[in-house]
């Protein structure tokens, strides 16, 4: 019996295209936002003015204090929202670096303003939504997962936090995403100490790139749930 050209292309349609037919709508949200005093490109909004703002921000802290001012009030009161947090570094990072959480974004900030141009930024803030049909107890390893391979082992600093809120009836008042602030400079102190670093999510295209990376692991966390390799408590890993 032979195969009609019919067939082959009903095959071709079944093995290419089907996989590829995946909706829009399926992709998880993904949005960098510069840390700026002033700036500006195609519409798309700044974060806060300050990296040490931001990482207030996201922490849900009021207590620290930027070149502006006190942080608001309003931070540490939306602290119910917070179901995770922390500050990434690489192994070789130094003491001080993990002694004193708000360092890194403090000195970020002093060398922005140093440079005299009020478009220069700091760190960039990244939000990235979490699939719901990803448990609580595996948000910390996605998310931190992520973050070490696209961004840590690269050198750079993050500091990151889960936020979400459910209702009593069970939906989403606020859908769980992660908060990441990511410096855009070097930070260690050393001869390299201030000035823009030229990758992690420094350009457009370096930045597309990690939002693809961001929906594949997604799209593997879904393939794990599927096959029961999270529901044992068995997980990969942070760093695959």
């Amino acid at each position: 019996m032979f195969i009609t050209q019919d067939q082959l292309r009903q095959a071709r349609r079944e093995v290419v295209v089907r996989p590829r037919s995946i909706s829009r709508i399926e992709w998880p949200d993904f949005k960098v936002r510069p840390i700026s005093e002033e700036w500006q490109y195609c519409g798309r909004v700044p974060a806060y003015k300050s990296a040490v703002a931001n990482v207030a921000y996201i922490w849900r802290h009021s207590d620290p204090v930027d070149r502006f001012g006190s942080m608001p009030t309003r931070f540490a009161e939306r602290r119910f929202e917070l179901k995770g947090s922390g500050l990434l570094l690489p192994a070789s990072a130094p003491v001080w670096a993990a002694s004193d959480p708000y360092k890194i974004w403090a000195e970020a900030d002093a060398v922005t303003v140093a440079t005299g141009d009020p478009t220069a930024v700091a760190a960039w803030h990244v939000l990235m939504e979490i699939p719901l049909d990803v448990r609580p107890e595996n948000w910390r390893w996605l998310c931190e997962g992520f973050l070490h391979s696209q961004l840590v082992q690269q050198g750079a600093a993050v500091a990151w936090a889960i936020h979400s809120v459910e209702g009593d009836d069970g939906d989403w008042i606020i859908k769980p995403h992660m908060h990441s602030i990511v410096t855009a400079r070097y930070w260690r102190h050393d001869k390299r100490h201030g000035r823009r670093h030229p990758n992690w999510i420094g350009s457009w295209a370096q930045q597309k790139r990690m939002e693809f990376a961001w929906r594949r692991r997604c799209s593997s966390m879904r393939d794990l749930l599927r096959a029961g390799f999270l529901a044992n408590r068995s997980r990969p890993s942070l760093t695959q």
